[in-house]
């Protein structure tokens, strides 16, 4: 029995697997069932069985935070309060996203196509990242109160995407050569100073 719970946990990831690197060379057009059946080596019978359809893999696949963001946080100095933690939470998403071509693709493919597929997979994984920044703020304490801390984290985390995803396509945003070492040292140095005046 434990044989086969394992076999069908490996062909699950197999075809979780074979999802996201079809989205990121084909984006959402290229992902039928047969195509992912083909690249997983698999009946397409089980993507049925595992997971009722592309719907419920696109959930199953949302859900996967290894796959979005580090399951882990950076070290974090949780005594310096919650401007300090957020701040360092943002700079290593930021980085981790810069450095991960497949989910900058599909955030990109997100963009651009409205279907129940992009829905599902943008409802999973907006859930997923929302737990782990829950499990975040629980260890940073309390926003202050006189700040918006929902709307301006969404403010500065809608910012890391579209510098993350511009950086591959076209180079530059505002004046600013996204392809030079330094001007990212400079984003960083800004983002900091945002959430520095942000949460005091």
């Amino acid at each position: 029995m434990k044989t086969a719970a394992r076999d069908r946990d490996a062909t699950a990831t197999r075809l979780l697997d074979a999802a996201a690197d079809l989205l990121a060379q084909e984006g959402f057009v290229g992902l039928t069932v047969n195509a992912l059946a083909r690249r997983a080596g698999c009946d397409k019978v089980l993507i049925y069985r595992y997971f009722g359809g592309l719907e419920g893999l696109m959930d199953a696949l949302g859900a996967r935070l290894d796959l979005w963001i580090r399951p882990s946080p950076p070290p974090l100095d949780t005594a310096a309060g919650y401007g300090p933690v957020m701040g360092a939470v943002l700079l290593d998403y930021l980085r981790a996203l810069r450095a991960n071509l497949l989910v900058k693709r599909i955030l990109a493919w997100e963009l651009v196509q409205d279907d129940e597929l992009t829905r599902r997979l943008g409802a999973a994984k907006s859930e997923a990242i929302r737990r782990w920044f829950v499990s975040v703020r629980e260890r940073a304490g309390q926003a202050p109160a006189e700040t918006d801390a929902p709307a301006v984290n969404a403010i500065l985390l809608a910012g890391v995407h579209h510098l993350a995803l511009r950086e591959d396509s076209g180079g530059g945003f505002a004046g600013l050569d996204l392809t030079l070492p330094e001007t990212w040292t400079r984003i960083e140095a800004a983002l900091e100073g945002l959430v520095r005046g942000a949460y005091p």
